[in-house]
């Protein structure tokens, strides 16, 4: 964060507590915004039409699951094709790994030349490097039609889906930003402190966050430490996350107002 918008939120904060918006930090009382704990954007790598979106803002999901897929028949063509090529140059390796064996024993019958043997040899190693690259073909084939999907990475809350069927998306250029999945297995509440607040709020003992009527125990403080040295010396504001775990019964969103007690 730039250091005007952290002064402007200490001057704010400073407002606040002279209205009594805020009730005094020494009161053992502040009020901050939840967030999500952790929060990922989520795109396909390939290009492609969007073929099916499977879920909707709010809906929980399980990790593996799968959240849109493109029309994946170009990408299932494709890895048809390079597994065929593989198994084509896999049987030449084969064949040449036999003309080899058979000019290795006629050399050693002195039946065949040096130049012979050589030859049979240059062959295999053509045969074995034309396999190496159907591989790879192979393989870049399989996760192309793997990234032509989106699956969910964690246990989590869909809070946004900027995808439709039919939509053309094109993830080799800029990675589109489809979905936003977040962990509903903790949130944060971030507040903005001075140096003795959060020294306070480390050293409590009963601290916790209530919101929605229930009193939720407090799992880690994390402090910003970068924004208070771009703020500059003094009792500058410091942004804290009070990490909380969240209830599965409980219905929240980000950006609601939370009061933090010790």
């Amino acid at each position: 964060m730039k250091p005007g918008n952290v002064r402007r939120m200490c001057w704010l904060s400073l407002v606040w507590l002279w209205l009594g918006v805020v009730p005094l930090s020494w009161a053992g009382e502040l009020v901050g915004t939840l967030e999500w704990n952790r929060e990922v954007t989520l795109g396909v790598l390939e290009p492609g039409v969007i073929q099916t979106v499977r879920v909707v803002p709010r809906q929980r999901v399980r990790r593996g699951e799968l959240l849109l897929a493109l029309d994946r028949r170009a990408q299932k063509a494709d890895l048809a094709a390079a597994r065929g090529r593989l198994q084509l140059a896999q049987a030449r390796l084969e064949e040449a790994q036999r003309e080899f064996e058979r000019a290795e024993d006629l050399y050693e019958q002195t039946v065949l030349s040096e130049h012979e043997r050589v030859v049979a040899h240059i062959g295999l190693l053509e045969a074995k490097a034309v396999v190496a690259g159907a591989e790879a073909d192979r393989a870049r084939a399989a996760r192309a039609l793997a990234h032509s999907v989106l699956e969910a990475p964690f246990d989590g809350l869909v809070v946004r889906v900027d995808a439709r069927p039919g939509q053309a998306v094109n993830g080799t250029l800029v990675v589109p930003e489809l979905l936003v999945l977040a962990d509903d297995h903790q949130f944060r509440v971030r507040l903005w402190v001075d140096a003795a607040t959060l020294d306070a709020l480390k050293a409590a003992q009963a601290l916790h966050v209530e919101l929605a009527g229930r009193r939720l125990p407090v799992r880690d403080i994390v402090a910003g430490l970068e924004a208070r040295r771009q703020a500059g010396e003094g009792e500058a504001c410091i942004p804290v996350a009070v990490v909380v775990e969240y209830p599965a019964d409980l219905e929240v969103r980000a950006g609601l107002p939370v009061r933090v007690f010790w």
